[in-house]
């Protein structure tokens, strides 16, 4: 066992033995050997990547499908499904059931990733230079390989407690957390507890004596000085703000998060609106932070997924921005609008959308209907570039 620099700069030496023997292992075919490198596993669909599905029996439903935010994509006669985290195959299988329930007797599909999403990992904490790793979604790269890319654990790096912080679909800021005791793994050369990384992933190693009561917090963002800061005692946002440099003049202040790790799998986040805080002094905004904290300041373009257009027989028309973390729907986007004019054909609201191949798409939607019995279930999500048209009412029918 060794303790204070002496870890760090053991677990440093290592690393790169660690990944040469780690590929070594892999090309070698080793299974079950200490040296074995983490299970192959073919790839999993993620948020972002854009399909290309085809239907043997229907070839106009052959296109490219984006996955969004919430993991799903639009299939035309299906509606919504949900198929992040999943194969290739295990997609084809499930849009084949699909279809085999309602509309052919045998339904023959392929799923293949026609682009895969794009954004870089970045490794936080205690290694040597911190900084992100551009990549994209076909590539594979392990954490003991950021971690090597990364020049190798800092002296204080504390190894047994590297984590992972990974999005989870549904377009938000949540994580779920990976730990992964890097220590262990090298002392006993077994890599197969080593995890493939994903695009957007945040690899955080704590310093010696961190842990769970790590004495600073992270600063992300919009912020003048980004990276890990000491805690003190008493820190609230706006102590945080100002030890972080305050805010640049591209921050989005309404839409700031605080993420707390929950001492299992997944940071919380915690909406925090600095314009509140700092404009109106409502010291309801200005939360306690804890050590350990990461506090995000997303920039104008990042704060929204874009903007819908609502047009014809409506009380407000005009653009409506979709907010980063909150699914925004036709019934209730008209609702907050003011409603619909008295001459408005509520019964035929139609959504004007282009998909991702390109090709142009009407939806039309009975809008009256869900209003009227409260059926919120049936109500329809936009998507960025929506432009809704609500016609008027032909006198006499």
């Amino acid at each position: 066992m060794y303790v204070g620099g002496r870890r760090g700069t053991w677990l440093g030496a290592v690393l790169l033995l660690a990944v040469m023997l780690r590929s070594a292992g892999a090309a070698a075919g080793v299974g079950d050997s200490p040296a074995a490198a983490p299970s192959f596993k073919p790839h999993e669909i993620m948020v972002g990547d854009r399909l290309r599905i085809s239907v043997r029996e229907e070839p106009e439903l052959t296109r490219v499908y984006a996955v969004a935010g919430d993991g799903t994509i639009d299939f035309p006669l299906i509606g919504r499904i949900t198929l992040a985290d999943t194969t290739t195959d295990e997609a084809a299988d499930l849009i084949e059931k699909r279809l085999e329930e309602r509309y052919f007797k045998r339904a023959t599909v392929e799923v293949e990733v026609a682009e895969f999403v794009e954004g870089a990992i970045m490794v936080l904490g205690a290694v040597k230079h911190p900084g992100t790793i551009p990549f994209k979604g076909d590539q594979l790269l392990t954490l003991l390989e950021a971690l090597t890319m990364s020049g190798g654990l800092a002296k204080d790096a504390d190894g047994t407690q590297v984590r992972i912080l990974r999005w989870k679909p549904g377009g938000g800021m949540a994580r779920e957390v990976i730990s992964v005791d890097v220590q262990k793994m090298l002392e006993d050369l077994d890599f197969s507890r080593d995890q493939f990384l994903r695009p957007r992933d945040i690899v955080f190693v704590p310093s010696l004596g961190g842990g769970e009561g790590a004495r600073e917090f992270l600063a992300l963002g919009e912020v003048g000085q980004p990276g890990f800061h000491p805690y003190s005692e008493g820190m609230d946002v706006i102590r945080a703000v100002t030890r972080a440099g305050g805010v640049t003049r591209e921050a989005q202040l309404d839409a700031v998060r605080l993420l707390r790790y929950d001492g299992k799998s997944s940071y919380t986040p915690i909406p925090i609106d600095l314009s509140r805080l700092l404009g109106a002094a409502d010291m309801s905004m200005n939360v306690a932070v804890m050590p350990g904290d990461i506090l995000f300041v997303p920039s104008r373009r990042q704060a929204t997924r874009g903007q819908v257009y609502l047009l014809g027989q409506v009380v407000q028309r005009g653009a409506f921005p979709l907010p980063l973390n909150q699914e925004v729907t036709l019934a209730r986007t008209i609702l907050n609008s003011g409603g619909f004019t008295k001459f408005a054909n509520d019964s035929k609201v139609k959504i004007l959308r282009t998909a991702p191949d390109g090709s142009k798409q009407t939806l039309v939607v009975n809008v009256a209907r869900i209003l009227k019995t409260g059926s919120f279930e049936d109500d329809v999500p936009l998507r960025n570039g929506d432009v809704i048209i609500v016609p008027e009412k032909v006198l006499g029918f």
